[in-house]
């Protein structure tokens, strides 16, 4: 490895503190509602912290920087519209307030509330599918900024991420959201400064700089790394399905736990539009990272092994260029990054699964009555059961993922970054009808919920499927799945279509549910 041992035990000592700290948060957990949303204490400057490093994990600066090798400056755009739709959501308390006021602490149990305990284990199972799906290039590509950043063998790439994952399925297992919280504060300050000296490096460097990047792009890439409009990746249709998707973005469940995790909605409100002065940079930096190794890679002394490896090339280029401490600096920052966004999803996605999945269905097998409101007694599983189900499916889920990183990474459709949002489309374009229609329309009904979640789901499904097998698809229709902006922004409208007609024609055989916002502001 080209790593100093300085570096090195900089990274040990983290990682060392990370596994302490959960340890000890396990004596704070006496029930689910400690597991899962830390038992609704969090305050603003801790839930700011803890959320902007789940939306900065090791895997978002890996996919940002493979949007800027691959598309330049143009993807900057992204974080623009994150940021202006994040600070409007925390103003406004957009769908935020509403959520927190009910008292959920997952969001498909709002389905049941709302709706019916049949659209309750729907919604969970498309949003456990989603963020599966979601999830399964994290732990290979935190893996590839390891193997890259440190100068290893690219064959240590499995090994490394089975590593990886060993450690931070331990620590979510012992203290589940009070760990995530504890060492997503760590992650935040750590990242901050790796961020800032990184990005001070690059611009610093004698065969860098802004020029030679700048530069680098207009000869090789010419306008379409300057205009996303121009750039055949985004285009009008893109901008258009992200400003959407940005607001309906905020459900997804990691993220969306952590202002469930807050003290009342007025904190929750307050988080939002705080970490939404971050998104811009959080995407930014990383991008620029990104044209950064792209310019470097062309270099005329440039003698790597990722020339064409939007994925490993950041990496190489940063273990290169970074001094002594800076170095280990940064890699603890990102080690943490990859634990702290692992743990999030592991617990989240599992936390759906047992108590949106498993628990209806062992209240239908009981015949519970459906819960109607936050502090019912329905049916299920026990705290007990639902901690000790949550730890299996933590495990099961990273088990999957290991198989998919080391098997399936190169059947991808277009960028890592593509995949995400495709993924996650599976659940937002059935989240436009279910959660945003029905916390703010009062015809929105169970038929409509269905008609949501069934349409919203098909398109990306049905994308995925054709575009990874393409060898099975004739060439009439290949062409609809080189790009996936038609088919994510199709669905978003589908699924509010979905609700709003499947509901008007079944108002009578099903009446809507009432769901009380009495005494929130």
């Amino acid at each position: 490895m080209d790593l100093h041992w300085i570096d090195l035990l900089i990274v040990l000592v983290y990682v060392g503190g990370t596994i302490a700290a959960g340890v000890l948060a396990r004596s704070s957990i006496k029930g689910i509602s400690d597991f899962l949303v830390a038992g609704r204490a969090l305050k603003t400057h801790m839930a700011v912290a803890t959320m902007v490093s789940t939306g900065l994990g090791l895997v978002t600066v890996m996919y940002f920087a493979q949007e800027g090798f691959v598309n330049g400056f143009s993807p900057f755009l992204i974080g623009v519209i994150a940021t202006i739709a994040h600070i409007i959501i925390g103003k406004t308390g957009f769908l935020v307030s509403r959520l927190r006021h009910t008292q959920v602490m997952t969001v498909p149990e709002l389905y049941e509330v709302k709706y019916s305990r049949g659209v309750r284990l729907l919604g969970g199972s498309i949003l456990g599918l989603a963020g599966t799906l979601n999830m399964c290039l994290f732990p290979i590509l935190g893996s590839k900024f390891v193997v890259g950043f440190t100068g290893m063998d690219p064959s240590w790439v499995n090994p490394v991420m089975i590593v990886l994952l060993i450690i931070v399925v331990f620590y979510t297992l012992m203290g589940g959201m009070v760990s995530v919280v504890l060492t997503d504060f760590a992650q935040f300050v750590l990242l901050t400064i790796g961020f800032l000296l990184g990005t001070y490096f690059i611009l610093t460097h004698p065969a860098l700089g802004w020029d030679t990047i700048v530069n680098s792009l207009d000869q090789h890439k010419g306008a379409d790394a300057f205009d996303p409009i121009s750039n055949a990746s985004y285009g009008w249709i893109f901008v258009v399905y992200f400003i959407s998707i940005s607001f309906v973005s905020i459900l997804w469940q990691p993220e969306m736990s952590r202002p469930l995790s807050t003290e009342n909605s007025e904190v929750a409100r307050k988080v939002f539009w705080i970490q939404g002065l971050t998104s811009v940079g959080r995407a930014i930096i990383p991008m620029f990272w990104g044209a950064a190794a792209f310019a470097w890679t062309h270099l005329p002394s440039y003698t790597g092994a990722y020339a064409n490896d939007g994925q490993s090339a950041v990496p190489e280029m940063l273990g290169q260029i970074l001094p002594i401490g800076v170095a280990g600096l940064l890699l603890a920052g990102m080690f943490a990054a990859f634990m702290s966004t692992h743990d999030s999803y592991l617990l989240a996605w599992s936390g759906v699964f047992v108590r949106d999945v498993v628990s209806p269905i062992k209240a239908m097998m009981d015949g519970a009555p459906e819960k109607r409101g936050a502090d019912d007694t329905w049916g299920g599983l026990s705290s007990e059961r639902e901690i000790y189900w949550t730890r299996f499916f933590v495990i099961v889920l990273a088990t999957l993922l290991a198989g998919f990183g080391m098997f399936f990474i190169d059947r991808l459709p277009e960028t890592a970054f593509k995949w995400m949002y495709l993924t996650g489309t599976i659940y937002f374009a059935g989240a436009v009808g279910t959660v945003v229609l029905g916390l703010y329309w009062s015809k929105a009904n169970s038929v409509g919920a269905y008609c949501a979640l069934i349409l919203g789901a098909l398109g990306p499904l049905n994308f995925l499927i054709m575009s990874m097998l393409p060898d099975a698809i004739p060439a009439s229709v290949l062409p609809f799945v080189e790009n996936s902006n038609l088919t994510n922004l199709a669905s978003l409208i589908l699924g509010g279509l979905g609700m709003i007609v499947g509901s008007l024609l079944t108002q009578k055989s099903h009446p809507p549910r009432t769901v009380s916002f009495d005494g929130m502001r």
